[in-house]
Order: C-alpha cells, then structure tokens, then sequence
C-alpha cells in the first residue's frame, strides 16, 4: 500500500532548516539549528552536506563560521529542497498502489484528488516565504 505523503525525516530536517535560516539575518550555526529545531546535530550536519551540494546552503568556516541560504537557497521552492535530499517528490492517486485509480467510487478518490492539489501548492512556494509567515 502507499501513503498519501512520504517526506523523510531528512527531508523534514532541510525544510525546517531552510526555513530556520531563512527567518534569520546573517550565519546560523549548525548547534544552534540542531537544539532549536530538536533535532540530532549528526544528522543535521549531513542535510546540510547535502543542501550546500546542491547549492541552496554557503557554509562559512572559522570560530564565527555558519551556514546561512544561498541566493538560489532563498529562491529555492519546497520541491526543490525536498528533491535535493530524497530525489523527485511524487504524489500518489492511489493508496493501492495503482498508477491510475481503477475503483470508480474509491473512498478516498477525491480526498487523495484534493490533497495531492493542496500539496502541490505547498510544493511550488518558496523557502524564504514561508519564514515570514510568523
């Protein structure tokens, strides 16, 4: 069977991460995110690793160093800091598994319709966005 959304646990780490950073002016050190975000320091210094390679991070070394978003860091949608950890973000229309729904009158057809939407949604906004919604 499927699940209606699969986001890693990396993948969570990156986007509460990105959006951490992008909320703050200047470096963030790597200790700082790992303890407000509640997080493990090992595996946050890996999502950044990953989030650096794929451009969306600028580590500063040095005593005073950190991380803080790149230029396309902060263009960067949901989607592609998503697709930066665990690869393509692929929704599904059906918990069967099936490519294309072949029951009629799922009970969850329009449910997983109308999530997949709201979803895609989120997807397509930018990581510096969501930092100003507080």
């Amino acid at each position: 069977m499927q699940t209606i959304l699969k986001i890693s646990e990396a993948a969570a780490i990156a986007l509460h991460a990105a959006d951490y950073m992008a909320g703050r002016p200047g470096l963030c050190s790597a200790q700082d995110i790992a303890r407000d975000l509640g997080v493990s320091y090992n595996h946050l210094s890996k999502v950044l690793q990953h989030l650096t390679k794929a451009g969306f991070v600028r580590p500063v070394r040095g005593p005073k160093g950190g991380f803080t978003l790149s230029p396309s860091g902060r263009k960067a949608t949901v989607r592609d800091i998503m697709t930066a950890i665990d690869g393509p973000v692929q929704t599904h229309a059906c918990l069967m598994g099936a490519k294309v729904c072949r029951h009629k009158d799922c009970l969850f057809g329009n449910f997983l319709a109308e999530t997949n939407r709201r979803f895609e949604k989120v997807l397509g906004e930018r990581i510096s966005e969501f930092s100003k919604r507080k």
